[in-house]
C-alpha cells in the first residue's frame, strides 16, 4: 500500500467508528429507563428531598448526614416488594441508595430506632404505570405505629 493512501484509510476508519459510536449509544438512550436523581438531606429529625416527585424507573437517592448523629434511610411503596435501607450513614458522609420504583407513592424514613417517631419520615409521589405488587411496612411514631401500604 503507498504512503498517499494511508492518510485517506486511516481518516476513513476513523469515520467509520464514529458512526459505530452514535449508532451504539442511540440505540442504548432509546432502551433505556427513566433514571431519577433526588438529593436527599437527614439531620436530627428531619428529612428533606431535593424533589417531590419522580417517574418510575430507576431513581437514586443521594443521602448526606448533615446531622450530629448517624441516620439511615429506607424507602417502600410504589413497586417495591419490601424495604430496602442505606448501610448507617455518619455525620458529614453521603451515602447512595438505588431502587426501581413503578407509579405511587414512596415512604421514605429512618430507621434508627426513635428516629421516624420524631419526625423523620416523608413521602416521594412516583408518576407511572402503578404496581400490580403491593405491602405493608409499620415505622414506629411517638402514638404507636404508621403502617404505610402500597400497592
Amino acid at each position: 500500500m503507498s504512503k498517499r493512501r494511508m492518510p485517506f484509510l486511516a481518516a476513513g476508519l476513523a469515520a467509520s467508528l464514529a458512526l459505530a459510536g452514535a449508532a451504539v449509544a442511540a440505540a442504548v438512550s432509546h432502551g433505556s429507563t427513566a433514571s431519577t436523581t433526588i438529593n436527599v438531606t437527614e439531620r436530627e429529625y428531619h428529612i428533606a428531598l431535593s424533589a417531590a416527585s419522580a417517574k418510575a424507573g430507576s431513581v437514586t437517592f443521594v443521602v448526606r448526614n448533615t446531622g450530629k448523629i448517624a441516620h439511615r434511610l429506607s424507602v417502600a411503596g410504589a413497586g417495591l416488594t419490601k424495604p430496602v435501607s442505606t448501610p448507617t450513614i455518619k455525620p458529614g458522609t453521603t451515602r447512595s441508595l438505588t431502587v426501581k420504583v413503578a407509579g405511587g407513592k414512596l415512604s421514605l424514613w429512618c430507621p434508627v430506632p426513635g428516629h421516624a417517631a420524631l419526625g423523620m419520615k416523608t413521602a416521594l409521589k412516583v408518576a407511572g404505570a402503578s404496581a400490580t405488587t403491593g405491602g405493608a411496612y409499620s415505622v414506629p411514631t411517638s402514638t404507636g405505629t404508621d403502617t404505610y401500604v402500597w400497592g
